[in-house]
C-alpha cells in the first residue's frame, strides 16, 4: 500500500467520527429538550418558550357622563339710569340769512352749462416728438485693426 492510500483512509475515519460526533450532540439536544434538563453539566437547561397569553375582555358600553351644575344666582345691584335731559335748540335773534349769488363771472365755464354744438372745436394738441439718435449705440464699439 502506498502513503497516499493510508492517508485517504484516515481522512475518511476523521470524517466518520466528526459526523457521529454530530448526531449524538443533536440527538442529546433533542432529549434535553423534551424533558427540560440540561444537556450537559457545561451549560443551562434549554428554555421553552411559551405562547402569549391574550386576553378578549367583553365589550362594557356604558351611558355618556352628564354634568348638572347646580344654578348659582348672585344679588345684582340694580342701577336706575339717570333720566335723558333734553336741552331745547338754540333759538337766533334774526332768522338765517339767505347767501347772495356771485357778482362776478369766472373765466372758467362748466362743461355742463355748454352744450356741444355751442361749444367751439378744440385745436389738436401736438405731441413734440424728437428725432435725434443717442450715441449710445457708438459708445463701447470695439474696431479691430489688423496691420
Amino acid at each position: 500500500m502506498s502513503l497516499d492510500s493510508h492517508i485517504s483512509l484516515l481522512v475518511a475515519a476523521l470524517d466518520l467520527k466528526m459526523v457521529q460526533l454530530i448526531r449524538g450532540a443533536i440527538r442529546a439536544a433533542d432529549e434535553a429538550s423534551g424533558k427540560g434538563e440540561a444537556v450537559s453539566g457545561l451549560g443551562p437547561a434549554p428554555n421553552r418558550i411559551e405562547q402569549r397569553r391574550v386576553f378578549h375582555p367583553e365589550p362594557r358600553i356604558e351611558p355618556r357622563l352628564v354634568f348638572h351644575p347646580t344654578p348659582r344666582i348672585e344679588p345684582r345691584e340694580v342701577i336706575h339710569p339717570a333720566p335723558r335731559v333734553v336741552e331745547p335748540p338754540p333759538v337766533y335773534c334774526c332768522p338765517p340769512c339767505e347767501p347772495k349769488p356771485r357778482d362776478h363771472k369766472s373765466p372758467f365755464v362748466p362743461p355742463w352749462k355748454v352744450m356741444p354744438w355751442e361749444n367751439p372745436p378744440q385745436p389738436l394738441l401736438r405731441v413734440k416728438v424728437i428725432k435725434l439718435k443717442p450715441d449710445i449705440v457708438r459708445k463701447g464699439s470695439l474696431i479691430d485693426c489688423f496691420i
